[in-house]
Order: structure tokens, then sequence, then C-alpha cells
């Protein structure tokens, strides 16, 4: 077994700065275009922009430019999973700003959050790697995006997957770079509890494999997450983009760090003006360092065939109506030029809607021991260095229940319809889930309770009808993007929240029966409707699985009647509808969000983009 300090040496990603790979404005004439011309430019080295910029690179012939915000900083901070999971750590690569106030919730605020550095999200998230059922990628397919269907995209999930706790099959793979493995024990006693009392109450089975494509609709399982053989974390950075690989391809792959795009360089064909005759094309970024005081200089780098926005559902949006591509109305208001009116861009915005209940459970029986205890620092510290295991590697969720609520009695318990034989179907999209039940060893609200052991059940809402939008703040590419979640702005969503909450209390009643010391310290009063909605909007959270904000689409629709409903950004090749050679390669692409953690899902839209991009190259040679 490899112990987690025995890789402690390391390959560095070579960090390139806006003059190593562009040109300053005003351009030379004199300058060499060769000198900045990249075959692909992406924009954000984040989950998805790793795996893109790694797949594009295999080909010796192509040369490749990545731009991120952040840093490298692969630290060993970085991957042992408990520290780098703490995005309030000192050094954190995490980036939290306020939301907008939801009228929905009184004018509650919520913080939205991201990672700024290579790896992106994959670097400070849950680990969780969950795929998604079968039923939330044929919904893709319903709604127009042919050849995005679960039996097209399985291939991808194996092409990057190499599991380190399930025999290879036709949907798991072994033969990829990027590691996940599954714990076979929880790492507390209440866990232990809360298992039999889900499957009893909620009458759901326990499934060996939550990834499996058979998996029912109503489920309870362990959860794999991204840890490789050391018990390191496996984001996507060191899994796609590690650096001998890096260092391998330095001459072809140029990673940037440290810096932000201003806007992409849009024309028309033929014509350096954008009000000419010739078709919209993406030419090229514009580039500055990231923080304004090393930013003296404009830098250009052009691109001889697309340029790929990889910088999340918030950021890429933001991008495009920085270079003049969104809703005109909104644009015109913040002063950007118009480019092209498309109405869709920064809206749609979805992300699942959690309402944690909060107990009192013994503190050796919670991760708030290590805040408390020096002592059990200490152990929990030796056990990973000379063992791997214990909390430092443990991933804060260790097993899941998904649950179509609609199938959920007035006793919280799964009751399948006479009528009809198929509701556990997960293939069907009409049966996937919209709970999930997530049992966690830590306090998941913001309130701040010292020296107490703490236990969360967390019921997520993960089929939201409500959606948001991320806006411009102000035409200052530094400036957070405005975000609006719009968490209850569709009422229809209360009543799942209902159930999951109803479901966690009676789950509660259970673990407490069998004589478990669980004591309530944050939970609903009553559970009448009013008692239960009350109590979500004072206590509900995002849970950083933002999407949509860019969707797939059929066209891009005129964004106002009937025809807002499915308004899009980009086409089922992720190209920017009205713009040739730009795509947009990230979680705002998906048409809705799935019923899943989003981290297995993006990656698997990074490798099918890059197959994509691979096959237009390849067709635009023989034409």
């Amino acid at each position: 077994m490899e112990i987690p300090f025995a890789s402690l040496l390391w390959s560095s990603v070579p960090e390139l700065s806006p003059q190593d790979v562009g040109t300053p404005l005003p351009i030379d004439p004199t300058t060499d275009p060769e000198t900045y011309t990249y075959d692909y430019i992406i924009v954000g080295g984040g989950t998805a922009g790793c795996v893109l910029a790694s797949r594009l690179s295999e080909d010796p012939s192509v040369t490749v430019l990545v731009v991120e915000q952040g840093p490298v900083a692969d630290t060993l901070k970085s991957r042992v999973p408990l520290i780098s999971g703490n995005p309030y750590r000192r050094g954190t690569v995490a980036a939290t700003w306020w939301a907008r106030p939801l009228p929905e919730l009184g004018g509650r605020s919520l913080e939205v959050m991201r990672g700024e550095a290579l790896g992106g999200t994959s670097r400070i998230n849950s680990l969780l790697y969950t795929r998604g059922l079968p039923g939330d990628y044929n919904r893709w397919q319903e709604l127009g995006c042919n050849g995005w269907g679960y039996d097209d995209l399985m291939p991808y999930f194996v092409k990057s997957e190499d599991t380190l706790s399930h025999p290879a099959s036709q949907f798991r793979g072994k033969k990829g770079t990027w590691a996940n493995r599954q714990f076979s024990t929880a790492p507390y006693r209440i866990i232990n509890e809360v298992i039999p009392a889900i499957e009893e109450t909620a009458n759901v089975p326990w499934v060996a494999d939550m990834n499996d494509p058979s998996t029912p609709a109503a489920a309870l399982g362990a959860v794999d997450v991204i840890e490789d053989s050391g018990f390191y974390r496996m984001s996507t950075n060191r899994a796609f983009l590690p650096g001998w690989l890096a260092l391998e391809r330095k001459v072809r792959l140029k990673i940037c760090t440290n810096s932000i795009v201003t806007r992409v360089d849009v024309g028309r064909e033929g014509d350096s003006d954008v009000n000419g005759g010739g078709a919209l094309r993406a030419r090229g970024v514009y580039l500055e360092a990231t923080k304004p005081r090393k930013a003296r200089f404009t830098y250009y780098a052009r691109a001889r065939r697309e340029v790929v926005l990889c910088a999340g559902a918030l950021g890429s949006p933001q991008i495009l109506m920085l270079s003049g591509i969104g809703p005109r109305e909104h644009l015109e208001e913040k002063g950007v030029p118009v480019v092209l009116d498309l109405p869709a861009v920064g809206n749609h915005l979805q992300d699942h809607i959690g309402v944690p209940l909060t107990y009192e459970v013994p503190m050796s029986d919670s991760l708030h021991k290590l805040e408390y205890s020096l002592f059990w620092d200490i152990v929990e510290a030796v056990a990973y260095i000379f063992t791997g295991y214990g909390l430092f590697s443990s991933p804060f969720q260790s097993v899941t229940t998904l649950i179509p609520t609609r199938l959920l009695d007035d006793e919280s318990q799964v009751t399948l319809p006479p009528d009809d034989p198929s509701a556990l179907d997960a293939s069907l999209s009409r049966n996937r889930p919209d709970l999930e039940l997530m049992p966690i060893g830590n306090n998941c609200t913001d309130a701040d309770i010292p020296d107490t052991g703490i236990f969360t059940l967390l019921p997520t809402l993960i089929l939201p009808k409500s959606e948001g939008f991320v806006r411009l703040a102000a035409n200052n590419p530094r400036a957070r993007p405005d975000v609006s979640l719009g968490f209850l702005s569709n009422k229809a969503d209360y009543v799942p929240l209902r159930k999951g909450m109803k479901l966690a209390l009676r789950v509660a009643e259970r673990v407490r029966a069998g004589g478990y010391p669980l004591q309530d310290l944050i939970v609903p009063e009553g559970e009448s409707d009013e008692e239960l909605d009350v109590f979500a909007r004072k206590n509900l959270r995002d849970c950083f699985h933002y999407s949509s904000t860019c969707r797939m689409g059929t066209g891009p629709g005129t964004g106002t009647g009937e025809d807002i409903g499915r308004a899009s950004v980009v086409d089922a090749q992720l190209r920017v509808h009205g713009v040739k050679g730009l795509r947009v390669c990230d979680t705002s692409v998906f048409p809705e969000v799935v019923a899943a953690h989003t981290m297995a899902p993006v990656v698997l839209v990074a490798e099918k983009c890059a197959d994509m991009m691979k096959a237009a190259a390849a067709a635009a040679e023989v034409d």
C-alpha cells in the first residue's frame, strides 16, 4: 500500500504569465503573429478545463493555451482530503462572495463559492464521484440534445475513470487517469445507526454501487470519492494535467495562471468590424494579470481554430457578456457594446437546495472532535500518515439516499403505485429522484455551535424547478458576477422539500428509538406545511452545484413569450449559437441540472467536447 507521504516529491506545473503567452497592446505590426497564436485557447483551467487541455494536447501537432484565474498551488494541504475540503482554511483556493438577497427567503443572502486554481472546484469540493442515473441524460436527449443520452455518454465515464474499489465492467473503468474509491466502513457510529433507520423508514434497498446504471430510482448506498491509492484528493489537475505531463508537453501546452480573460475577441469573417457583413467568429482573447497591481499591460492571444470557455456556470456567462454576447438590454445597461443579442446567456441558473436538520451527538462521534481536542488531532494525523485511513482521508459524506418524492407516502415510505410497475426504472426521465438525503458528521449550517458534537441530516432538492440568473455587476472583468440563486421562486419546490424534512425527522426518531443519544439542535418546530416552509426559508443553503447558465439546446430562442422556455446558448456540439470558433464546456451547458453532484458529469462533458473538437478539426482538414 502506498502511504500518504510516499509521493511528496512531484513535478511542478510550469506557470506562465500573460507576457509569456500573448503580445502587448497595441499590437506591434512587426511581431510575428505565430508567437502568440494557438490552435485552441481554453479560458478557465478548472474541473473541465484541465480535462479538455489534456485531451486536446495529446496531438503533438496541436498547440493549446490555458488561461486560469488562480494559481497552481499544488501543496500537501491541497491534497489531504479533510484539509483541502475546508473552504475557510488559510491558503484555500476557494473564492466566496454574496449572492443577491432572496425575497422568497425574507431578504436572506447566501454565499456562492467556486475554486479558483488549476483544477477549479475539484480542488475544494466534498470529493463525491456521483454520475447521476441514466434518466438524467435521457432527459437531455428528450430536450433535443442529440448524442447526449446515457448510452451515448457512458463510454466517456469509463474512459476517464480508474476505480480502485469496483471491478472493471461495461460501466466501470480501470484504465483512466482519474482515480476514485469507496470506503467500506463509516467514520462515525452515528452513520451505522442511520443506515438501517433510512432503510426501514423509507423502505429503500442498499445498493453496492450507486453509479451502476441499473440502480433503482430509490436507493441507499456508499458513495465513491476522488481519492487515489495514496489517499490523496484526485482533483482534475492531478488526474489530467499533472506536473510531469505539463513539462513533457510544455512546447505545445502553455498554462497561464493568475490571469484573467477580460473579453473574447469576436469579429466578422473577412472584416475587422463586428458590424460588417461576414459571420461572427471568435478570433482570440484579451488577457491581463489577475491582480490589478500587476496588470500594467493588456495582452492578446490569437486562436487559430477555437476558443473554449471553461470558467464555470458563474464565470462563462460573465465572460460572454463582457464580450458583448448576451441579453441586449442588460449589456446596454452596463455599457458593453452589443456584439450578439443572445437572451439565454446567464439565465436559467440552477443549484441543488439543501435544508440541514442539525443534531447533537457525542463529541467522539463527530468531526468537531478535531476542533475540540488536540489529542484527537494527533491520533487522526498519525493514523493518516501511517495507514492512509481515518478522518483525514474520510469524506464528509460516506453514504447517500436518492428518492423520487412522489413515491413517499404520509409515513415517509416509498410506496409503488399499482398502475406503474416501472416507477423505479431510473432510465426513464420521469422517474428521476428529486431528493437526496445526506447524513453528514459535522455542522452544515452557518450557525456557530462551539464545543458540541454535531450531526446533520441534509434533505436536498436535486431537481429544483426554481431558476436564478447571473449578470454583470459592472463592465469591470475583475468584479465578481452578480448572482441571484432564485431559490423557491417556483413554489412547487416546497412540496419535495417538505417530504424530505419529514423523512429526516422520522429517521432521527428511529435512531433515537434504537437507543442512540441523538438530541435536537436546529430542527423544525412541527410538521405542518407552514412550519416546514418557515424552517426551510430560514435554514436552506446552496450546494455549489451551479449549472445551466449557458445551457445546451436546439436554438437561441427570442427570450420572450413562449419561446423563452427552451432558449439556449450552445448547440449539441457546445458551439455558441451565432458565433463560429467559440464553445462552452462546463456545468453551464447542462440543459437541466442533474440529480447528482456535478463533478463527474462535467468531466464527462469535457471528454465528449474534446472528441467533438478533434472531429471538427479532422473534418476541416479534409475540406
